[in-house]
Formats: structure tokens, sequence, C-alpha cells
């Protein structure tokens, strides 16, 4: 569990669209159109100040923020002098970022025979998860599943309100399977059985897409099996290593400027830099420029990787480098507590009411939509109701969620409200007892008839509150990552204000940008992960002139 600091401000900074200003990234460089000004590179966590044409988006509800901890930011915006590098090293690929997206790339560029070197902040390479998406690929081949590539573009299309790159998602849908059966190959059976939980499925008019693949033991063993693969390949892979600048020399980007336990190190990349540092979930200054309030007030913050602080974004930014428009969205679930982690036992489809005792949403709903509308209920917060026996209603509820009863009553017992009747258990959760006495009795009733004729859940989730005690769980959204950033093409490059490529520069994974708005897809299943694979693998791809 993270430290959480609780903190209340009246507004948060939005940006106008893209970037604004002009910053010299090294001596002896142009300053670039776009990117980051000079005044939003000040501060603690070196983007502090608004940057000029930006303005202010008020927190209107008031809502507190519990604000995550633990992130340093690696970028550096000063000019880094000759004299204190202490090491020059010469490549062809310098891949920033040992998570899924920068493994990948770093196999993929390894193996098609150049000269790569991996640099990750951490101590280690960075996963978490079970799933890769992908359309067309061997297991979805061997479960007789076929996806709907037409139907699959225009959901992708108009999730993002079809503010995103076409191109970019027509290059996923076409070469992810072949992006993913080229991941197995590397991996061999370090990952156990990849597998296909099932096809589509729809609820609530929202058509939750089968495109995830799942890995017996999990993104983890993936990541590590892909890094120690780039290393056979060749590649110099270098921990607590992260690029801190980008050199840029008439226009193209040239390597970067990285920083370890002796000081700095010049890596010169003669084909390009590949940026795959994270989102930028831990830097509080980034998403308060960038993000609604309402996402942002979220009770935990859940990803491991506490060295996602916007490096790479930031990097981009100072050598011109475009970014998706304001406001960028988080990748939120729902089930946060306020303990500051995931209750996974609150993100079953039990009967969830607000403050003010009132149901308001179909508990069917996918990941991202549930989020939405919890967010968007006053206080940004709601409460997961419970009643019985509660590990005989865990398991009735769990349906295909991962985890045991008991290891779901211990995700909430810290943060479960227990009442022997409706009554109290209004008056210790701050509900409005009239109107929750009225909510769960025409939900008990819609639970007899088996059809939830308000809101459509499924009859197999509808769950009678009839007899106590009675539960409830404080809840509200939970954040893994930021997923916007860098405009980028269909070939990863990075792009400008004005749409035209960067030399030399690349962005993957989350620190890229082009595919999603308004709300993260999580109804498109491992979407995240199969982005970075298949924008990995192409990558290494076209650096080597193979695409």
């Amino acid at each position: 569990m993270k430290d959480m600091s609780m903190t209340r401000r009246g507004f948060v900074g939005i940006g106008c669209l893209g970037a604004l200003g002009a910053v010299a990234g090294l001596s002896g460089c142009a300053p670039k159109e776009g990117g980051l000004s000079a005044e939003q590179t000040e501060g603690p966590n070196a983007n502090s100040a608004q940057a000029p044409g930006e303005t202010l988006l008020p927190n209107n509800a008031n809502l507190e923020f519990s604000q995550p901890q633990g992130g340093t930011v690696a970028f550096e915006k000063d000019p880094i002098d000759e004299s204190s590098i202490a090491e020059t090293v010469e490549c062809d690929v310098v891949v920033c970022g040992a998570g899924m997206a920068g493994v990948s790339a770093a196999v993929s560029a390894s193996e098609n025979g150049l000269k790569t070197i991996l640099l990750e902040k951490g101590s280690t390479f960075a996963a978490r998860g079970t799933e890769i998406a992908a359309i067309g690929d061997r297991a979805h081949s061997e479960a007789g599943i076929e996806l709907d590539p037409e139907e699959f573009l225009d959901d992708a299309m108009s999730t993002a309100h079809f503010r995103c790159d076409r191109e970019v998602w027509l290059r996923w849908i076409e070469r992810s399977g072949e992006a993913l059966d080229w991941g197995r190959e590397q991996v061999g059976d370090a990952c156990g059985a990849f597998f296909c939980k099932g096809g589509n499925t729809r609820f609530a008019g929202v058509t939750t897409w089968g495109t995830g693949v799942r890995l017996e033991n999990g993104i983890p063993s993936f990541v590590e099996a892909m890094a120690n693969k780039a290393a056979s390949n060749g590649a110099d892979v270098r921990y607590e290593t992260p690029a801190v600048q980008l050199v840029q020399e008439d226009g193209k980007v040239t390597g970067v400027i990285a920083k370890n336990d002796e000081g700095y190190v010049r890596i010169n990349a003669d084909k390009g830099v590949v940026l795959a540092t994270g989102g930028y979930e831990f830097n509080w200054d980034l998403l308060t420029q960038r993000i609604r309030p309402r996402d942002l007030a979220v009770y935990a913050w859940i990803n491991p990787t506490i060295t996602d602080t916007g490096d790479g974004l930031l990097m981009g930014l100072a050598v011109g480098a475009a970014e998706d428009d304001y406001p960028h969205i988080l990748m939120n679930d729902p089930a946060g507590a306020k303990t500051g982690a995931r209750a996974n036992g609150a993100m079953l489809a039990f009967l969830r009411v607000n403050e003010n005792g009132k149901r308001f949403v179909n508990e069917n709903l996918s990941f991202e939509y549930m989020s939405n509308a919890i967010m968007y209920q006053p206080g940004a917060h709601d409460f997961v109701l419970i009643a019985g026996d509660i590990l005989p209603a865990l398991e009735k509820a769990k349906g295909g969620a991962p985890w045991s009863p008991e290891e779901m009553y211990d995700s909430i017992k810290d943060v479960l409200t227990e009442a022997d009747s409706l009554e109290e258990l209004a008056e210790l959760c701050g509900i409005d007892q009239e109107n929750l006495i009225a909510t769960v009795k025409r939900y008990n009733e819609l639970c007899a008839a088996g059809n939830d004729a308000d809101f459509g859940k499924n009859p197999n989730d509808l769950i009678p509150l009839e007899e106590g005690p009675f539960y409830a769980v404080e809840e509200s959204g939970c954040c893994l990552v930021s997923v916007n950033g860098l405009r980028t093409d269909s070939f990863s490059r990075v792009l400008d204000s004005s749409e035209r490529a960067i030399e030399g520069l690349y962005a993957l994974g989350n620190v890229s940008g082009s595919m999603f708005n308004g709300t993260y897809p999580h109804h498109i299943s491992a979407i995240s992960h199969g982005r970075c694979l298949t924008f990995g693998y192409l990558v290494g791809r076209h650096l080597a002139g193979l695409e």
C-alpha cells in the first residue's frame, strides 16, 4: 500500500490543444516549434508551472485528491555540459524503458541485426497483468474465435469520438496477430499456455471484445523472457540507467544522455531512439495539468511502477513533439478503496448506490464505463452493497474473476462497514436512509422477477439483499496508468505540431498517443499490452529497414 496524502485543489491545469512554447534540449540545438516551454520544466517535478495559453479547469465539486507518492522525475531540462559526460557509446538503436513495449522493440531490433541498447530507470523490468490483445493470432484460431476487423475498427474509432488516428488502429488490427505469434516464439514455454477466455460479450449496449489472450504465468513472465531474449541477441541491457535528455542535431534526434551511479552516459544511436518510458501517473504536476478533476479523485493509485513520472513525454516535448489533446485520460478501474489499494471483491457486480441512496448504473458495465459512472456521482464515490453470508455471496458473484472468495474477502475486510439493518448501514455510511431502503426494496423485486427492468443487468448477477448482516464498501476509482502521450503515426514515429515526423524519434506504449480519447477502452480487452507488443515488434523491423 502506498502512502497517500490528501489535498484539496480549487483548480487544476488544462492546456490548449497540443504543446506550446519552445526549448533547446542541448547546447547548440535550435529551439523547435511546439514542445515544452521553459516555464513548464521548472519546479520539483520539472513541470510545475502553467504554459503560455493554458487555462484552468475548475474543480467545481471541490473534490479531494489522494496524491500518488514515490515518483522522481529523471528528465533534465538544462543542457548537460560535455565535460560531464563520463562515457560515450555508439549503437544503432537505443530503447528507453524495459516494460512490455521496450523489451519487444529491443528483441525485434536486435534479432534483425541492429546494435541495440536497452535502458531502464528501475532496478528491473516493469510488468503487470495477465493478457495481451490481438486479432487473428494462433490462440484465437485454436479457440475458434473470429473477431470482425471492421466492427472492431468502428468501435475503436467511436469510443475515441474519432479523435484518434485511424491508420494507427488499422495497423494494429492488421499486424497484432502476427506480432503475438512472433512474441510467443521468442519466449518459448516461459509463460505457460496462451489461451482465450471467450469471444465477445455485450451488456448495456457495450460490446466487450474477446481480444485478450491470457498467459498462464502472467505478463511478468513474458517481459522477463523478452528482456533475456534481447540480451541473448546481443542487446546491451542497462538497469538503473534512465534517459534524462534527448540529443538533437539539425532537427534529427541522434541519441540520448542517460545517467547512472557513475555519471552521465551519452548514447549515439545511428538509426533511432525509441521512447518506451511509460506514463506519468506518479507526476502530480503533469496530472493536474492534463487530467479531469473527477478522474483524479480516485482513492487508489495501484501501479507498482513508481518510476512512471513522464520522463519520455517531457523529453519529447523538449525537442518539439506534439502530444494528445487535453484532457488526457487515465486507465481507471472501479473498486478503489480508501486504504490506497484495490478492493478486488468490490469489483464484482453487486448492487451499487451513491450517497443519496440511489442506484445509478448497470453493474455489469465494463470497467472504464463503470469507473466513469462512479466518478460522476456526488463526491466521486459510491457504495457496494452485500448482504448475508459474505463468502457464498462472493462465490456467486465472482463469475470469471481470477480470485477465490477468500482472496476477495481479504481485499475488502479492512474497508467493510457492517450493520444489522439497512437503517444502521445508512447511518454509518452517510447514505440517505429513506432512498436506500426504497432502492434495496426495488432491487429485491427485480431479483425475484429475474429481470432487471431498470438497468438491464445480467439475470445471473441479480443477488438480493434480503437478510442481514448488511455490508457496504465505500468505493471510488483506482488508477493503473495514464494512457495519452506523444502523437505518433502508424510507424510509431513521433510527430511535431504540424504532424511531421521528428527524424530519429519513436514512441511506444503509454508514452505514445494517437489511439485513445475521452475514456480508456477497457472493453477492448488487453489493448494496452496489445499495442505495446505490436508496435514494439513493428518498430524494430522498421528500424532494420524491413517495414
